[in-house]
């Protein structure tokens, strides 16, 4: 199917962590659509994230389906593809009326008349659309490290950000809250302990939380003098700000994610989740606790907060005062060094990068 260039809708997950690992597909759709029109429908929150990639922004209230796409969408696309697998979502790109609407299988797409796409979830979850690419002609995601990219006021807005929160030589974000399963968090009297350790180091452990997890960071600055970021910040303020940080540590969540999209050196503490499914797109140091990938029991507990200071320390990246970094190679989620808490730190990767 050769489509583009069209005008093209993408419809995106709501999800902070799921959005950044879409964004390389994103990416590559908007380059393939040159002459076109590509458009995100999103939730408010992510468009500043979108725009960075030069496409345009559609806020998608919460909860809309067939009906709204039907008043708000109908006859406005040319190609229309969901990167979301629920059925409300096939609902809303049903009632977009795209002559070209692509769609993961089951759900009730085929029903709805949906062209439709196999999504193989053993692989990386930014392979999710490729299925959904080749049938537009395009290759799927590359398995190497995707940057996000900032814009140079950004770039100087977030080191602005950075002084205004510390003046230690480093900073570090820490990055403590997720969403769904409790056990994916590490627990905070850990996270305290490295606090602590940074801040003895010279290094300014800055805290970086969503609204409303306010209260997830308040041990980190109550008991390890950690400063916070306003959680009132746009997510573009959020990436700029991670992007001024020398490194940053945090569970297998959205921030942490997003943290390393946009360069910064990132840890990603990995427990019952797969980090062959989830880990950051923009690589990331992985380290995985007892039975990591195990749903049914694998926790973050038996992660040594010493273990994670190492982690921080292998990556952190000094600076000359505010004059900038040095360069750190971004390393692709699947030749990413793994620490396993019994077994220790696993040979690093070398070469071409391995699907999983």
């Amino acid at each position: 199917m050769s489509a583009l260039p069209a005008r093209m809708l993408v419809d995106l997950p709501n999800w902070l962590g799921d959005f950044v690992h879409a964004l390389p597909a994103l990416a590559a759709l908007r380059a393939a659509n040159r002459g076109g029109e590509t458009a995100a429908l999103l939730p408010a929150a992510h468009a500043p994230l979108a725009r960075l990639l030069g496409v345009h922004a559609i806020a998608r209230p919460t909860g809309v389906g067939f009906a709204w796409a039907r008043l708000r969408l109908r006859h406005r696309f040319d190609v229309a593809l969901t990167a979301r697998h629920s059925t409300r979502a096939k609902l809303l790109l049903a009632g977009a009326g795209a002559p070209v609407r692509l769609a993961s299988r089951g759900r009730g797409a085929a029903a709805l008349g949906l062209a439709t796409f196999e999504v193989v979830r053993s692989r990386h979850q930014r392979h999710d659309l490729d299925q959904a690419l080749a049938r537009l002609g395009l290759p799927g995601a590359a398995a190497v490290p995707f940057r996000l990219p900032l814009p140079d006021h950004l770039r100087r807005q977030g080191l602005r950000q950075r002084a205004l929160l510390g003046d230690l030589p480093g900073m570090v974000a820490l990055l403590p809250a997720s969403c769904g399963l409790e056990a994916k968090r590490y627990p905070i009297g850990h996270f305290v302990a490295v606090a602590r350790a940074l801040e003895a180091a010279g290094v300014t452990p800055v805290v970086i939380v969503g609204p409303g997890e306010e209260g997830v960071a308040a041990p980190l600055i109550a008991d390890a003098r950690a400063h916070i970021a306003p959680t009132a910040w746009a997510l573009d303020e959020i990436a700029a700000l991670l992007a001024a940080c020398d490194a940053a540590v945090g569970n297998d969540s959205g921030l942490t994610h997003l943290a390393a999209a946009v360069g910064c050196p990132t840890v990603a503490l990995f427990g019952p989740t797969a980090p062959a499914r989830t880990a950051p797109v923009g690589g990331a140091l992985v380290l995985c606790a007892p039975g990591s990938g195990d749903t049914a029991g694998a926790g973050l507990d038996g992660l040594d907060p010493a273990a994670v200071l190492a982690a921080v320390r292998a990556v952190l990246v000094p600076r000359a005062g505010q004059a900038g970094r040095r360069p750190w190679p971004g390393v692709a989620p699947e030749t990413g060094r793994r620490y396993h808490a019994k077994s220790g730190w696993a040979a690093s990767s070398t070469g071409r990068a391995r699907d999983s």
